[in-house]
């Protein structure tokens, strides 16, 4: 179940559809590879782009949303990986977090750029989070992880 409430879902998909918004709008922010991830307004940039003048530019367009509670940019700089195994790696990382009792992934996104995975979103305990960070460590393909997930007790 979703860890949200109808409200804090809204203003995630606010947030997400005006960064992209002003990605596609802001001629200088190459935005091809970056790939925003949102959850309880709290945000977290992923993917690969081509310079680190580019990866600030992305931050400062997507930063322009007052709503946004944290954002962290874990963008790589260079030419890494291959879109189909990032995709593929991606959709086994879901099918493992899925079937995984005790995990919750419906509260997490991740993103793959050449094997490293950016995660984040709530657990609803250590416990979970850790087998989260578990799962996604044995699933192969994976040469890193950088989790942003936050531990936040289940809304009784």
């Amino acid at each position: 179940m979703d860890a949200r409430t109808k409200a804090e879902v809204k203003a995630d998909a606010e947030i997400a559809a005006g960064a992209s918004k002003r990605l596609l709008e802001d001629k200088k922010a190459e935005w091809a590879g970056v790939t925003v991830l949102v959850f309880a307004q709290h945000v977290v940039l992923a993917g690969a782009v081509k310079s680190a003048g580019t990866k600030k530019r992305i931050e400062e367009v997507v930063a322009r949303d007052k709503s946004i509670r944290s954002l962290k940019n874990e963008l790589l700089v260079g030419d890494v990986g291959s879109f189909a195994r990032d995709t593929a790696l991606e959709a086994e990382i879901n099918a493992s977090l899925t079937a995984a009792r005790g995990i919750s992934s419906v509260n997490m996104r991740w993103c793959a750029t050449g094997g490293q995975v950016v995660l984040m979103g709530v657990a609803q305990s250590q416990q979970e989070a850790a087998a989260a960070l578990a799962k996604i460590r044995a699933t192969k393909g994976v040469k890193g992880l950088k989790s942003h997930l936050r531990v936040v007790a289940a809304k009784k």
